[in-house]
């Protein structure tokens, strides 16, 4: 039924205009997929009727299925044997929608500038252990396109990088630099982290194929920018007594305290696969190992 008041619509200002200029516009038919369509003007009136036609084509046969009058801004309408009227018209793309807001996990690691993974210049981290977290609670998008395929996508998020070091090795400021230094003598660590929370920005390029309902891929790419808001060095190991310690051994650390990541992402619906590279040094120049962040993890869209 939609699709017929998308028709008559269409055919209305016609007959308007058929009528400010007192000319009687000949009576229209329209063939589609098994229906005869027949429009019918006057000065002050448009007639519309739709019939059924069988399969073997033979109008003689045909069975009026709607009729429609329309007249002075008033409408009359009547459906027989209730059946459902599908006529083809243009079809509109959806309204966008971005994906950035969503709950991510990733595995979190360290790189060099040829993406060489883990051991990167003395830093060495249980990879199945070093995770990050992803809150992206705004966004907004700049749509570039009519049907909406193309957008410029940004927003606010928060994430939570948590690097397990391996061996019992943790990092601290030293002289100016930031350094890893071996436990104390008789220590071993349960767990070695390098925490960094951080504010991202980003600014991105989706696209989307919504030409379809049916169809919801998505593929989106372009650039993060990370805020350090908190950084820290931390320990667990057991004292000589067998009690489980916790301590903080540094902060600050000489990270940026802004940096930026490429950001690749694509998915279906509301899941998404999510792959990261930042192409400045974690450290700032010389003042730490000389390491990429990197990482690899799922995003779901909410």
């Amino acid at each position: 039924m939609k699709k017929v008041l998308c028709l008559i619509a269409i055919c209305i200002p016609m007959g308007l205009l058929a009528t400010e200029t007192h000319t009687i516009v000949p009576d229209t038919t329209l063939y589609m997929e098994g229906k005869k369509i027949q429009i019918k003007e006057g000065e002050d009136r448009m007639k519309v009727r739709v019939y059924d036609l069988p399969s073997n084509g033979e109008e003689q046969e045909q069975e009026l299925v709607f009729e429609g009058h329309y007249k002075g801004g008033q409408s009359y309408e009547r459906r027989k044997h209730g059946k459902s009227i599908t006529i083809p018209l243009p079809y509109r793309n959806r309204s966008f929608d971005a994906h950035w807001v969503g709950l991510g996990v990733g595995f979190a690691n360290f790189a060099d500038k040829d993406l060489h993974v883990n051991d990167i210049d003395g830093v060495s981290l249980n990879s199945g252990k070093s995770l990050e977290y992803n809150l992206n609670f705004f966004e907004h998008d700049f749509r570039l396109s009519k049907r909406y395929a193309w957008a410029v996508v940004t927003g606010v998020g928060i994430r939570w990088s948590r690097y397990r070091l391996d061996g019992d090795k943790h990092f601290r400021r030293v002289d100016g630099t930031t350094l890893l230094e071996l436990a104390p003598e008789g220590i071993h660590y349960s767990a070695s982290k390098l925490n960094i929370t951080s504010l991202t920005i980003p600014i991105l390029l989706e696209w989307q194929n919504r030409r379809r309902y049916d169809n919801d891929f998505f593929i989106s790419a372009g650039i993060v920018g990370v805020i350090k808001t908190a950084s820290s060095s931390r320990i667990v190991y057991r004292d000589e007594n067998g009690k489980k310690r916790k301590e903080k051994m540094d902060t600050g650390l000489y990270i940026r305290p802004i940096n930026m990541d490429f950001l690749l992402q694509m998915g279906y619906s509301w899941i998404g696969l999510y792959m990261k590279y930042s192409p400045f040094e974690l450290f700032e120049n010389d003042k730490g190992p000389k390491i990429h962040p990197v990482s690899i993890g799922l995003q779901l869209h909410i």
